[in-house]
């Protein structure tokens, strides 16, 4: 349209791949331009200030018509029969092109047209089922309220209607051998990037997530987590040691854990919940240094008992390997991590401060 033209090339471009927008952008730069000819025209034909000028517009518009100062020249009567009809039909004709933008705008969503707009959430790539997805995002959202998740798949052509239905789920759709694809997943916003395999069934589909894993290190940083999930244990050879991987079948463990110890299963089920009971967390010590394994046993049952909260040493970590039953003589090291089983909203500054009795120096 004319009125566009006046704008750079660039946005008129873009405006050319979304009609829609294009439409309704078009309608009000239209209607703001009647309404500063009928603003110009009224106030010195009518001769009042611009102030009642703009509040007769107003009124004309909108159908409001209060009439406390209508139009005294034939001129003015005129021109407001003009303008007042000229501005009802772009105003109607632009909040039904609003909905259409918005009708268009979550049709795109829907089919992964557009760019990845979460940030500090998270990123899957390969879209591993609804009910999987469904149960992700239920277990992350039970401590993070509400957080963004995009969906990057080249083979799913739409957002199954109950993932579309969720709050704040993005998707887009994409080859994972194109550079587009990572830049409209907006990888480098997002706390974590979790690669589901393409085929949960083949371990050759190991080496596809291989090559997305090392894509996405192009475009990540240092503070985004790479996840990804093996359907062969044995393939974990392969990958960068910044990623950190998953074997996909850890049902397969409670299976074998159950075998060997009835009622167990239900136990490592529950730890990998975030729904329920308590759940696994990481804490760096620092005031404890220094401390037997068996020391800290005995306090962290003392101190727990005198908070009343809820407390379960799990794991030691030294140098990345993990202990889950050290030697009680078993010294914790700077540099240590501990893995600690509590209820969320944790707080483990406080209490290890409460363990030692002292403040840090």
């Amino acid at each position: 349209m004319i009125i566009l033209r006046l704008f750079p090339s660039r946005i008129r471009d873009m405006f050319q791949e979304h009609l829609p927008i294009k439409w309704m952008v078009s309608l009000a730069l239209w209607l703001a331009a009647i309404l500063l000819g009928f603003t110009i025209v009224f106030k010195c034909v009518e001769r009042v200030s611009w102030e009642e000028s703009v509040w007769q517009i107003w009124q004309t518009a909108t159908t409001v018509g209060y009439g406390n100062k209508p139009a005294e020249t034939p001129l003015g009567r005129w021109a407001t029969m003009f303008f007042g009809l000229a501005s009802i039909a772009f105003l109607g004709t632009g909040i039904s092109a609003a909905f259409d933008v918005k009708a268009y705008l979550r049709n795109r969503r829907r089919y992964g047209l557009m760019s990845n707009p979460v940030k500090a959430g998270y990123v899957i790539f390969n879209f591993p089922g609804a009910d999987v997805f469904r149960l992700f995002a239920q277990e992350i959202r039970s401590v993070e309220k509400n957080i963004g998740i995009c969906v990057v798949d080249g083979r799913l052509e739409e957002l199954p209607p109950s993932i579309a239905m969720l709050q704040n789920i993005q998707f887009v759709k994409g080859d994972i051998l194109s550079r587009e694809t990572y830049k409209c997943a907006s990888l480098t916003n997002n706390k974590a990037v979790i690669i589901f395999p393409a085929d949960q069934e083949s371990p050759d589909s190991d080496g596809t997530t291989k090559t997305v894993v090392d894509l996405v290190l192009r475009f990540v940083g240092d503070q985004t987590r790479i996840i990804y999930l093996l359907v062969k244990a044995e393939n974990a050879w392969m990958f960068d040691n910044r990623a950190t991987g998953v074997w996909q079948s850890l049902e397969t463990l409670v299976i074998v854990q159950e075998c060997h110890d009835p009622q167990s299963a239900n136990i490592i089920q529950k730890l990998l919940k975030n729904t329920e009971g308590a759940n696994p967390q990481t804490v760096k010590p620092s005031r404890i240094v220094g401390w037997t394994w068996q020391k800290f046993l005995i306090k962290s049952i003392e101190t727990a008992a005198g908070m009343k909260i809820s407390v379960n040493p799990f794991a030691l970590i030294q140098k990345g390997e993990t202990n889950t039953c050290p030697d009680l003589d078993c010294e914790i090291k700077d540099g240590d991590l501990i893995s600690i089983i509590s209820r969320n909203g944790f707080d483990w500054e406080k209490f290890e401060k409460q363990l030692t009795g002292t403040k840090k120096v």
